[in-house]
């Protein structure tokens, strides 16, 4: 009786610990699920404070008169950092996409375009990508379609290029020069010309090897102290100030003084819980086009 009354009581007990196990189980799957789900509740709003934020550019980019002059002065050029959004914080930073070297000028067989692609290759080569993947990236967009299929391994890129990264395959081997160079390149419609107010001095210096360092970097300290209000306002002052040769030079460079195009780079974070974004703007879209060029997610850094 008794060896029947422990074996009773052992099963029992086994019993209550496969019961608790179970129950340990199902709260921990219960956990984790309210864990996955809180994680995607966080997304979820990250991605909306991150539209929100992207609405926010386009107002005040909205807010700079049709054609006027656009430099780094301007608001639009301030960080923005720790703006409060409900149970977020929202951070962005706007570069002018007309400061930087349109890729799409690549394509085409009249001398201009083989200026710019050898632009190209020295603006490449000085952000450390070899003469080789260079020559390739720049082949990659030229007018020569068999070119343009070996650049590419064989499958030619779409022209235009809708996105710079789209370039990121022919130069896998140099990720981080490749990275560099993004910074300073754009595909922007062939027609939109470079912005000589917020144009990076690097690019210049790719766009125009035959003016002495010294020229242009006093014509970039002028234009910061002063930006142009026409092409034909500067071009005088460099005649006036170098001679009609630097003039010349910068005359031949296809550029404005405003700008339509702009990427934004924002972050926000909610919680734990950090998602960041890239969005190329046009502040002169029609309405029905929106203002919404290109909208990408950016990994961690």
């Amino acid at each position: 009786m008794r060896q029947t009354r422990g074996v009773a009581l052992i099963q029992a007990l086994v019993i209550v610990a496969a019961i608790a196990a179970v129950a340990t189980a199902l709260l921990l799957r219960g956990d984790v699920a309210r864990q996955r789900l809180q994680t995607r509740f966080q997304a979820d709003q990250a991605a909306l404070y991150l539209d929100s934020g992207a609405e926010m550019i386009v107002s005040m980019l909205a807010q700079l008169p049709a054609g006027s002059v656009t430099h780094r002065g301007q608001d639009w050029a301030r960080a923005r950092d720790g703006i409060e959004i409900d149970r977020g914080v929202l951070a962005w930073r706007i570069d002018d996409q007309q400061s930087r070297f349109n890729v799409n000028t690549l394509y085409g067989p009249d001398p201009q375009h083989q200026d710019a692609r050898e632009a190209f290759v020295r603006l490449a080569t000085g952000q450390g990508l070899n003469r080789v993947i260079a020559r390739r990236l720049a082949d990659a967009l030229g007018e020569d379609v068999a070119a343009r299929t070996e650049a590419a391994g064989g499958v030619p890129i779409p022209w235009p290029l809708a996105d710079p990264r789209q370039l990121a395959g022919i130069a896998a081997s140099q990720p981080a020069a490749f990275a560099d160079l993004l910074t300073l390149v754009a595909a922007r419609p062939p027609q939109s010309p470079l912005n000589i107010n917020t144009a990076h001095p690097v690019v210049l210096a790719a766009m125009l090897p035959q003016v002495p360092s010294t020229a242009r970097r006093a014509v970039a300290r002028y234009l910061d102290r002063d930006p142009a209000a026409s092409k034909e306002a500067l071009i005088e002052w460099i005649d006036q100030a170098f001679n009609t040769t630097v003039a010349a030079h910068y005359d031949a460079l296809e550029f404005t003084t405003g700008s339509t195009l702009f990427e934004a780079q924002l972050e926000v974070r909610v919680d734990s819980l950090t998602l960041r974004r890239s969005v190329v703007l046009n502040r002169d879209a029609a309405p029905e086009q929106g203002a919404i060029v290109l909208s990408r997610p950016e990994p961690e850094p």
